[in-house]
C-alpha cells in the first residue's frame, strides 16, 4: 500500500468519525449486515447464484478484454463473479455479511469457479490503489447511512479503480411511484425510527423489522453523484419491470 493510500485512508476515517450522524453508521449497517446473514437470504442468493450475466451487465462489460480484474462490491453469494469469471475475467467479490461470502466460497469450490470473495468492513476497501479495471454496485448504495459516507464510500471505490475506471451502480428509485419521500414514512419507519436521532430524509426500514434502507429520487442520486470522483456517463430507468436505474459512472481523469 502506498504511503498516499495511508493518507487518504486516515483522512477518510477523521472526516467520518468527526461527523456526529456517520458515527451512527455500524448500527445501521449492523441492521442490513444480520438481514442478509439469515437463511431466507442465504437460501434466495444461492438460487440467483445460478444466473448469469444481465443484458445490462453483459453490455457493461462487453468493454473489457477477459482478464480484465473486476470487482463486486455487495456480491452476496456471487452470482455476479460466477458469471464474470466464467466469461474469462479475474473477479473479487466483496460483502459485509460473513455468510454470504462463506457462501460464495463454498459454491466457487464447488463449482470449480476460480473467483475471490472477501469480508470487507466499509468505509475502506481492502485492496491497493488502481487495482480494477471496473467496478459493481448493485442494490447496495441504498444501505450505506448519510450522504457523506456514501460520497466518501464513491471516493474509495474511485481509489481503488485504473485511472479509467467505470462503476456500474443500480438503484431502485422512487420517481415512478412518488412525487416525494412523505409516503415512505409508514408504521414500520416510526416504531424504529425512534431509536436514531440522525436519521436524514428518505431514510427507513423495511421488512417489519429495524433494517436500514435508503429511498432516492434520481435527482438526489445524481447529487452524491456530482459531489464524488465520478461523473455521470449514462442512465436509464426500467418503470415497467423495477424501477431501477441503471448508471455508468467514470472516474474523473484528474483523479
Amino acid at each position: 500500500m502506498t504511503s498516499d493510500s495511508k493518507v487518504f485512508r486516515l483522512n477518510l476515517w477523521r472526516r467520518i468519525c468527526a461527523n456526529e450522524k456517520i458515527t451512527r453508521i455500524p448500527k445501521l449497517l449492523n441492521s442490513v449486515r444480520a438481514q442478509f446473514n439469515l437463511s431466507n437470504e442465504l437460501d434466495s442468493r444461492r438460487e440467483e447464484a445460478e444466473q448469469g450475466l444481465s443484458q445490462h451487465e453483459q453490455a457493461f462489460v462487453e468493454k473489457y478484454p477477459a482478464g480484465s480484474c473486476l470487482l463486486d462490491i455487495g456480491c452476496v453469494s456471487g452470482r455476479l463473479c460466477f458469471a464474470l469469471a466464467q466469461h474469462g475475467y479475474t473477479a473479487t467479490g466483496i460483502d459485509i455479511a460473513e455468510k454470504q461470502i462463506a457462501q460464495a466460497q463454498q459454491l466457487a469450490e464447488k463449482k470449480g469457479i476460480d473467483a475471490t470473495f472477501l469480508h470487507y468492513e466499509p468505509p475502506t476497501l481492502p485492496f491497493p490503489d488502481a487495482s480494477f479495471a471496473a467496478a459493481f454496485l448493485e442494490n447496495v448504495y441504498c444501505y450505506i447511512p448519510h450522504r457523506e459516507a456514501r460520497i466518501a464510500f464513491l471516493e474509495e471505490i474511485a481509489r481503488v479503480l485504473h485511472s479509467d475506471g467505470q462503476l456500474f451502480i443500480s438503484q431502485p428509485i422512487l420517481d415512478a411511484v412518488f412525487d416525494n419521500y412523505e409516503p415512505i414514512y409508514d408504521d414500520n419507519y416510526y416504531q424504529f425510527a425512534a431509536d436514531y436521532e440522525t436519521l436524514e430524509e428518505g431514510d427507513n426500514f423495511y421488512l417489519e423489522a429495524s433494517i436500514y434502507v435508503h429511498h432516492f429520487f434520481f435527482k438526489d442520486l445524481k447529487a452524491e453523484f456530482d459531489a464524488s470522483p465520478f461523473q455521470l456517463l449514462d442512465s436509464s430507468v426500467n418503470v415497467k419491470d423495477d424501477d431501477k436505474v441503471r448508471c455508468v459512472l467514470q472516474k474523473h481523469v484528474s483523479d
